[in-house]
């Protein structure tokens, strides 16, 4: 539970990053707060722990890094949809997905697919789950078909 937790701190603050802000302790701090106060997930007072902390932070550096190459996998699949198109949150959840199943080998990519998939029904409109999903299928298989 503790990881997808972080995964929605991870998205929220990449997400206010790119509208402007800092997506810094203030960001992560408030996204806790208010996952406790929405009581969705059970969000422990002293969340997120010194390993959600340095996950969040890892992932939140490797998504600004690897922008290019993160949009440029997203763009090679997505067709009929610019990245410009795409509504932000959707964008967002692509990114910071696309950057786990590239460099986080020690999660399984459908995991990986399955938890954006969650994070589009949540915060993004109807019909990004399927969007998502088919995007990010087609990126891991080609990703699986490179490795094999």
């Amino acid at each position: 539970m503790a990881r997808a937790t972080a995964r929605i701190a991870a998205m929220q603050m990449i997400y206010e990053y790119y509208a402007g802000g800092e997506g810094g302790d203030d960001t992560l701090r408030m996204v806790y707060d208010e996952l406790r106060e929405e009581n969705q997930r059970a969000v422990a007072a002293d969340d997120p722990g010194l390993d959600d902390r340095a996950w969040i932070e890892k992932t939140f550096q490797g998504v600004l890094q690897c922008r290019e190459e993160l949009d440029r996998r997203i763009r090679e699949v997505s067709r009929n949809w610019s990245l410009e198109r795409m509504a932000s949150v959707d964008r967002t959840i692509l990114r910071l997905a696309v950057w786990e199943i590239l460099h986080e080998k020690d999660v399984p990519g459908a995991v990986v697919i399955s938890e954006a998939v969650e994070m589009a029904n949540q915060y993004s409109d109807e019909g990004s789950g399927r969007f998502i999903n088919g995007i990010l299928g087609t990126i891991l298989r080609a990703e699986q078909a490179e490795k094999a």
